[in-house]
């Protein structure tokens, strides 16, 4: 029995179809747990080559986090047979959810800022330009035992501060907009009235806005979904959605020209302007 028959049966309220269907999906379920912690790099080996105690204990959290991911993508009743395969539909979804388990999950949260930008740092020089630890020990100006922590972190390599560089702040505010602020009080009260109307305008979105910049970002309570999710809950093609982003994007900028905190970083822009061009006229 396919898929679709399966879930043709669970429509219908046959329960003993859902546990089918999730017992003929367990490969694909384990196969995308696998790919996920590769690209991770969680999948951590012992001396004698055999996964590690680590890695298995991963694996079987991203299945059990994938077989509760179909069960959903099951009962909503969402598929649509005439546009595909269930298994090319569910894809995204299990890829979604492991990958916002990690997220949640892994040692992200456990270090201090500054600490994670140095772990992110040298995981990146030694998985993605596959340096030696000798040379990111020079490369960063820390000794080989702090490196070899670094490297062996047990955490994910994308992060949700991964939207910018890891010297960036990462507040919302950067995420969204161009523009950046220095760390003087008065730019401190600036970005916080900023954060403040930035959600306020946000929350004035439509909901189809805020659904495609609120998963796309991960911000305001929206988990970060990858674009093929992205397009599968909206039923929209991946172009689609990159188009519809950038749309409510200028929504939400549009928006933000008009409220107080943008008001107040442009009367501070005139009175630097004012002062500066006083300053030059006196010299």
């Amino acid at each position: 029995m396919s898929n679709e028959e399966l879930l043709e049966q669970i429509s219908n309220g046959d329960e003993s179809a859902l546990a089918k269907l999730c017992m003929m999906n367990t490969g694909l379920v384990k196969d995308r747990a696998w790919f996920i912690a590769r690209q991770y790099h969680c999948l951590r080996q012992t001396k004698y080559g055999s996964l590690s105690d680590y890695a298995k204990e991963t694996l079987s959290e991203l299945e059990s986090v994938g077989k509760l991911a179909l069960v959903e993508c099951a009962r909503t009743g969402s598929y649509d047979a005439g546009k595909g395969q269930f298994t090319t539909y569910v894809i995204p979804f299990l890829d979604g959810a492991m990958r916002r388990h990690l997220e949640c999950s892994m040692g992200t949260l456990s270090l201090d800022r500054d600490s994670m930008g140095l772990v992110r740092k040298a995981q990146r020089l030694y998985h993605q330009e596959g340096k030696e630890l000798s040379e990111i020990c020079i490369f960063l100006g820390i000794s080989f035992r702090v490196a070899a922590r670094a490297v062996a972190y047990p955490t994910h390599f994308f992060s949700v501060y991964d939207l910018q560089d890891p010297d960036d702040d990462g507040d919302v505010y950067e995420r969204l907009t161009t523009n950046r602020l220095s760390g003087s009080a008065e730019d401190a009260v600036i970005r916080a009235l900023t954060m403040k109307c930035l959600r306020e305008e946000f929350m004035r979105l439509s909901k189809r806005d805020q659904e495609i910049l609120g998963r796309y970002f991960g911000v305001y309570g929206f988990p970060k979904s990858d674009l093929r999710e992205i397009a599968m809950r909206n039923r929209m093609k991946e172009p689609g959605v990159e188009k519809a982003k950038e749309q409510a994007l200028k929504h939400l900028q549009n928006r933000f020209q008009g409220s107080f905190a943008r008001k107040l970083q442009r009367a501070k822009h005139l009175v630097l302007d004012a002062v500066a061009e006083r300053s030059s006229s006196m010299q």
